[in-house]
């Protein structure tokens, strides 16, 4: 069926922060003193759409006291000063934002990465006017990130109220991106190509499935 409003994640479906996210890892572990986490559970994290405190605690050597603040603090430091840099966009990425401009949809990032480094990347892949909103973390943040669907019944639905659930489309790689799709009550489409396993993703039973970004180019005729 036709889509209006397209809700687009950002890691690991708009761009590829694979290799940023890691690198951010290996460099908090060294920076607080502790041994880089193994290679294969960073991938699993980043596999599994974790929010960075559950990411980092998840990572966090066993035996160490709770995760204290300076974990995050010292992740999003280093991120924003050298591992931005490492971001690349999926082939097809204005390919299909152009597509979707000339159709008359309406495209919104929502993501559980903080807002301020979402419009910054937007920008420097000169992106972000092809955006009606973007949605991400704050530090003031008052409603709860995916898979909670506020974002979508407090913000969303209030700015494109025209356009019904059934005409909204959530494309995401991880199972919190299909999970907010079920709760919002709208279709989904699993973008594989990202981090996300089949095992996770699959059972949630996704409208649609895409290889890479240009496919889904129908959609949007």
């Amino acid at each position: 069926m036709p889509y209006s409003l397209l809700l687009f994640d950002y890691d690991g479906t708009l761009c590829d922060t694979h290799r940023a996210i890691k690198h951010s890892m290996r460099r908090t572990f060294e920076i607080l003193g502790y041994p880089p986490p193994d290679e294969t559970l960073m991938d699993e994290a980043v596999g599994r759409g974790l929010l960075l405190p559950e990411m980092l605690l998840w990572l966090h050597p066993p035996g160490t006291p709770p995760l204290p603040a300076v974990w995050v603090n010292t992740y999003r430091a280093i991120y924003n000063t050298e591992s931005e840099e490492l971001v690349t966009l999926f082939p097809g990425v204005e390919q299909v934002l152009v597509a979707a401009a000339a159709n008359g949809k309406e495209s919104v990032v929502i993501s559980n990465k903080g807002l301020p480094l979402l419009e910054n990347s937007l920008s420097r892949f000169g992106l972000r006017h092809y955006f009606s909103l973007v949605l991400g973390d704050t530090p003031d943040r008052q409603l709860p990130l995916k898979p909670d669907p506020a974002m979508f019944t407090q913000v969303i639905q209030p700015r494109f109220s025209a356009i019904s659930p059934g005409a909204t489309l959530m494309i995401g790689d991880t199972a919190p991106d299909l999970r907010f799709a079920r709760n919002c009550g709208i279709a989904s489409c699993w973008a594989s190509y990202g981090f996300g396993q089949e095992n996770d993703n699959l059972p949630l039973q996704p409208t649609y499935r895409i290889n890479s970004l240009p496919e889904l180019l129908p959609l949007l005729q």
